[in-house]
């Protein structure tokens, strides 16, 4: 730890001070809660207690590794400060627990997310759901949400084709976005994201089936056609494949 005391400020919110006190109590709250399912405190109080803890580490590898969980879960946590307040109202009221929602709900726009949050409410979006919106919106950035949601909505009894893949140095996520959605058309990709390290992206039935006719006229497994997809985001080996 650096000190006793440590300087913190919020957005909106005058500077002050933790007390080597308030630490120690944000990091036994931390630890009992970062990695339980089922938490006494919401997401936003853990999120409270990351900043506290946060003023006292150099940084999110120091404080999880103090505390033995992952910098990702301590960012995912404090994306709960992203949402809208009837969002946050909604997970002080103990209505939305999920990190997992509340992590997915924060990466969409402050307008979309309470149309999103009821949808979850109502048992109409699980948390995968929530996931595809993200991905759909960021390719759809004007599209109603309404219509995503219904997008989701319907594709669930569809047959979807899973790829996972690791994105190749020195490309960059939005050239891969691009070059799938080149390949294979912006209407069959149904999400785009992210377990782990892995990047998953969904295809519908019409996507595989394209891709599957691509592998087939260059004499190449879909496999390696995916590779070749990848590589080709950024320079000229995908043009073959594409003129097809």
């Amino acid at each position: 730890m650096k000190s006793e005391k440590a300087t913190y400020s919020t957005s909106g919110a005058a500077k002050g001070t933790y007390s080597a006190d308030d630490v120690e109590h944000a990091l036994a709250a931390l630890i009992g809660s970062t990695k339980r399912r089922f938490r006494s405190l919401t997401l936003l109080e853990v999120a409270h207690y990351i900043e506290v803890a946060l003023s006292a580490y150099d940084g999110f590898p120091a404080l999880a590794d103090a505390i033995d969980v992952s910098p990702e879960t301590l960012r995912r946590f404090l994306r709960a400060r992203r949402l809208c307040p009837s969002v946050k109202r909604l997970i002080v009221e103990g209505a939305i627990s999920s990190i997992d929602i509340a992590d997915s709900l924060g990466r969409l726009p402050g307008k979309d997310q309470p149309t999103v949050a009821k949808s979850v409410l109502r048992g109409e979006l699980s948390s995968e759901d929530v996931r595809a919106v993200v991905s759909i919106r960021k390719d759809l950035p004007e599209e109603k949400i309404a219509f995503l949601i219904d997008r989701v909505k319907s594709s669930r009894n569809i047959k979807h084709y899973v790829i996972e893949f690791l994105i190749p140095d020195c490309t960059t996520v939005k050239d891969v976005r691009k070059s799938f959605a080149t390949a294979l058309g912006v209407d069959n990709i149904v999400s785009f994201g992210k377990s782990g390290g892995i990047h998953i992206i969904t295809l519908t039935a019409d996507g595989q089936r394209r891709l599957s006719e691509m592998a087939r006229q260059v004499k190449l497994t879909k496999r390696r056609l995916v590779d070749k997809i990848l590589r080709g985001s950024k320079g000229p080996a995908i043009e073959h494949v594409l003129m097809c």
